[in-house]
């Protein structure tokens, strides 16, 4: 996936934490905490992966991501996560975590199986 150039923005650990609480809140979630990450699961499987900084990384799917390359590249946000499968997305402000959020919602229809 191509990434694009960035402007600096300084980055907000509030807008990760805000959304890790509204994860919390929906009943296809189960959270988990480690010292350095929390974790969501749906249905047994890991989707979300939060290190405590100003990114989240999201199981999408390798099939999702070839189709939506484009689209994710286009956002600024998104980049490729660290496995296959996987985005890194920087939450700075409110408009990302809705596009997290959104983002979310397609990984919970693309890995329910």
């Amino acid at each position: 996936m191509a990434v694009l150039s960035r402007t600096h923005v300084p980055p907000s650990a509030g807008c990760v934490a805000d959304v890790a609480v509204e994860l919390t809140r929906w009943p296809d979630l189960a959270v988990s905490h480690t010292r350095k990450v929390i974790r969501f699961r749906a249905r047994g499987r890991e989707i979300i992966r939060m290190p405590g900084d100003h990114t989240a990384e999201l199981l999408l799917t390798a099939p999702l991501i070839d189709r939506w390359a484009r689209v994710l590249a286009d956002s600024h946000r998104v980049i490729p996560g660290h496995s296959a499968g996987w985005v890194r997305v920087e939450i700075r402000d409110r408009a990302d975590a809705d596009l997290f959020l959104s983002l979310v919602s397609v990984a919970l229809k693309v890995n329910d199986h």
